[in-house]
């Protein structure tokens, strides 16, 4: 029955092994006795360890050792505290609290993760993650990219979702109407704007017709309406459709000449000027 239950277990391992022969993640799974009882090639690629050293079944201590001399872990800020801070990393895999993202000498990023496993067995996941990193921190370019143009504009640009949510304005919007929409916890909708811009605006009828506008979610078409600030300032509102369904409005300073017609009905109805 011992030797039974003993092939049967090799075997068990011998298919756990042709399974992850076949990830991209390296992994490493050490036994009670904190020991390496299973790897799969992937971890040579990640680690750069030789096949000899990883068979011989290394301690976790042993391993992560290795992982320094190789330079395939972040440099330890203080070699008193290392054996300390390997152990707290082994602590935290017992209890499945392990996770962090190693930036790397080579320019590389992996996300590792220590998760228990039966019998007192412990598994470490290595990933290496640095074109999801690179795309990551080239897209985050672009929207700054992107923000810092439209910062530059005059106008006050605002832009509010399907949903109605704002999702997006510029440096002339938060100075025009002296609001900051990433200062707020919860979503700024375009009912709460509209309600901001009445009361730094003179009356309007035609305030409810953004907000019908913004959420209608048939065809569109673009329009503009009058605007007097409190104090008197002229300006020009323009509101138009986007992409995904979304609404761009706009907000023009006009020249102190210049007056606008003065609204006498909504636009849902007729009027007239």
């Amino acid at each position: 029955a011992v030797v039974e239950a003993e092939v049967a277990q090799r075997n068990f391992v011998q298919t756990l092994a042709k399974t992850f022969a076949h990830l991209s993640i390296g992994l490493a799974i050490f036994d009670r006795n904190d020991q390496l009882a299973l790897f799969n090639p992937a971890l040579l690629d990640l680690t750069d360890l030789r096949a000899e050293f990883l068979s011989a079944r290394p301690t976790i201590l042993s391993f992560f050792d290795a992982l320094r001399e190789n330079r395939r872990m972040p440099e330890p800020k203080n070699y008193g505290n290392w054996r300390q801070q390997i152990a707290e990393m082994i602590s935290a895999a017992a209890d499945g609290r392990y996770e962090e993202t190693w930036s790397l000498e080579t320019g590389q990023t992996y996300r590792v993760k220590g998760r228990p496993h039966p019998d007192g067995a412990t598994a470490f996941l290595i990933e290496d993650i640095s074109a999801e990193v690179t795309l990551t921190r080239n897209f985050r370019a672009e929207l700054e990219l992107g923000q810092s143009l439209v910062d530059k504009l005059d106008d006050a640009l605002v832009v509010f979702s399907a949903s109605g949510v704002l999702t997006f304005c510029n440096a002339a919007y938060r100075e025009m109407w002296s609001l900051d929409p990433d200062a707020s916890f919860a979503d700024v909708m375009v009912s709460d704007s509209i309600t901001a811009w009445k009361k730094q605006a003179a009356p309007n009828p035609m305030w409810p017709d953004i907000e019908d506008f913004v959420l209608n979610y048939g065809e569109r078409e673009a329009w503009d309406m009058p605007l007097y600030l409190s104090d008197g300032t002229a300006l020009s509102c323009h509101v138009a459709p986007i992409a995904s369904g979304a609404t761009l409005v706009r907000f023009r300073k006009l020249p102190s000449n210049r007056t606008l017609p003065v609204v006498m009905a909504s636009k849902s109805s007729d009027w007239e000027v």
